[in-house]
């Protein structure tokens, strides 16, 4: 399971501590685990619970999906939420994964089972229908099934598309489609992925011109992978040049359609049906000698799209040339890794690649091959390389570099790496983690790490650290002038014991404050709140020998909220 630092990676702060709210409330229900999926139902606003699925890989998020309209980078809360809560013991039913389930089923009981679901789904025989005309190794795809079912999927859904201010539209069953030229391209076989990537694009393009140009907010980047994969079938085909007109003819003819709207991902493909592989440039660019590339190699995406087809058909040397031409430093240093060349592309990458998520992948792809010392130097490198702008992805490679550094007793640059993650974060998960490899010379660490922590504009952890080193009245004077919005409820608790011993007063001023908001919300849980910082309030005037203005306090509230039925309770049990 990802540990917390993969959580917070995944999210705004904001968002991660919203959904650390919605684990504690208890709305996350019925987790289960299938192989590398997580799936979850999360109680939100609607009657139906969102559904949260997760695909794990090596500890961490490879991919989430959820049910909400929530549109914003990142992760969303009941995602998090999702991942806090399988982090609890005995939370998450570990369960057989679906190969393994129709593996054990008999062929009559699992046809028995399909007809009874037909019953209810009528859109299976048509799933069906694709499943077979797709089968690689059959022949010729015939594309009449992948097109008729495209159209009843839009034809179903694209009428609701925009409701009530969320996105219901079929996204995933499309790209579900589409995905089913991702095996053909996998084996080098573009005439048959070309027939799956057209049959979907033309309906595709009809329904969404005819009924949801005006609300899509993300369909529309569905193009970009239909140009890219389709640009990526064309440079794998031997096709005909009557073969090429007419396919121009047609890509051409949506692009058109499209163009006004804004959707450019069929240029690809005009651009790759026109160059092919034949230009006296590009071809000396290919044997490694120095030549110059139409800019529209670049501008339109379609050197990317090469490489992806030389990769794929193992022309490796060819891919390292024209990488090397076009200037992408990560694609020519992953392909040396891919090719056991480990120290040239560390040295190709520690001049070329200065993206942190770019080094974080190459640095993966050395350690599984073999090459641990390589990965870590290239990690080290690209961590002091990296931009400060791009806040999110240091702080992944700087945790990556930490936690292999450390497995693999090297101090010094574990060390590093957990400053570094530390001052992108100032999350207390990252500072535990700094102590923890810091040992014995963790005072000058500690003294580094909280000089950082007081220059952060924002801090969502900065309470909790601040309790961690016992500085309760820094921590005091930060729960009261914070300027962020998301503190831990349990965090804030947590200094109101410590602050009663300190300064009683302060927190008789702090706890009403904190008691005030959801004595109005008009909620039992809002009350409970409310009940619980009234309880700190109590012990600070008691504290002080005021037991006769804590009596005047507590009967002023119980009258002033008598009408509160569910709220009066809890302000008599502590008079």
């Amino acid at each position: 399971m990802p540990d917390e630092g993969a959580v917070r990676a995944l999210a705004d702060p904001k968002v991660v501590e919203r959904g650390r709210e919605v684990a504690r409330s208890g709305a996350v229900s019925d987790v289960v685990r299938r192989g590398d999926k997580l799936a979850a139902a999360v109680a939100g606003s609607e009657d139906e619970p969102y559904r949260v699925t997760l695909r794990l890989k090596d500890g961490d998020v490879a991919d989430f999906r959820c049910t909400c309209p929530y549109e914003w980078e990142g992760a969303c809360k009941h995602v998090v939420a999702t991942l806090l809560a399988a982090a609890e013991p005995g939370a998450v039913a570990e369960r057989p994964t679906l190969r393994q389930l129709l593996a054990d089923l008999p062929r009559e009981a699992l046809a028995d089972l399909l007809l009874r679901r037909a019953r209810s789904d009528p859109d299976l025989p048509g799933w069906i229908e694709v499943e077979l005309a797709t089968a690689p190794g059959r022949g010729p795809v015939d594309p009449a099934p992948l097109a008729a079912q495209a159209r009843i999927v839009l034809a179903r859904k694209g009428r609701t598309y925009w409701d009530d201010y969320e996105s219901t539209g079929p996204s995933d069953e499309l790209h579900a489609l589409v995905e089913k030229a991702v095996p053909f391209l996998e084996a080098g076989d573009g005439r048959n992925a070309l027939s799956v990537l057209a049959a979907v694009a033309e309906p595709f393009i009809e329904q969404w011109l005819g009924e949801m140009v005006e609300t899509d907010e993300d369909m529309y980047l569905l193009f970009e992978d239909l140009g890219r994969m389709m640009a990526e079938a064309v440079l794998m085909s031997d096709l005909s040049e009557d073969e090429r007109d007419d396919l121009f003819e047609t890509v051409e003819g949506w692009q058109s359609e499209l163009g006004e709207y804004g959707p450019e991902g069929f240029s690809v493909v005009m651009a790759a049906l026109t160059a092919g592989w034949d230009a006296p440039a590009l071809q000396a660019v290919l044997a490694g000698k120095k030549a110059a590339l139409p800019e529209i190699e670049r501008a339109t995406g379609l050197a990317a799209v090469r490489l992806r087809v030389l990769a794929a058909t193992g022309r490796h040397e060819e891919y390292l040339n024209l990488a090397r031409a076009v200037g992408d430093g990560a694609a020519f240093a992953g392909m040396l890794a891919q090719l056991g060349r480990a120290d040239e592309a560390v040295a190709y990458a520690a001049e070329h690649v200065a993206e942190p998520d770019r080094i974080l992948a190459l640095a993966r792809r050395l350690r599984e091959a073999g090459h641990p010392d390589q990965a870590l130097d290239l990690a080290q490198s690209g961590l002091r390389r990296s931009d400060p702008e791009e806040s999110r992805s240091v702080a992944a490679l700087a945790r990556w570099l930490r936690d292999e550094a450390a497995a693999l007793k090297r101090p010094g640059p574990a060390l590093e790496a957990a400053r570094a993650a530390f001052a992108e974060s100032c999350a207390l998960d990252d500072y535990l983690a700094a102590r923890r490899i810091a040992g014995k010379g963790w005072e000058p660490v500690r003294d580094d790490l909280l000089t950082i922590l007081a220059g952060a504009d924002f801090a969502h952890d900065r309470i909790a650290i601040l309790i961690e080193e016992g500085l309760i009245g820094d921590a005091m004077r930060a729960a009261e002038f914070s300027r962020e919005d998301y503190v831990d409820e349990a965090v804030l608790h947590r200094l109101a014991e410590a602050a009663l011993t300190r300064d009683p007063a302060w927190l008789v001023r702090f706890a009403e404050e904190r008691a005030v908001p959801p004595l109005t919300a008009g909620s039992g849980r809002a009350y409970e709140k409310a009940a619980a910082w009234l309880a700190h309030a109590r012990k600070a005037y008691l504290a002080q020998g005021k037991q006769t203005e804590w009596t005047a306090r507590i009967e002023a509230l119980i009258t002033e909220h008598k009408r509160r039925h569910s709220l009066k309770p809890r302000l008599l049990a502590l008079r």
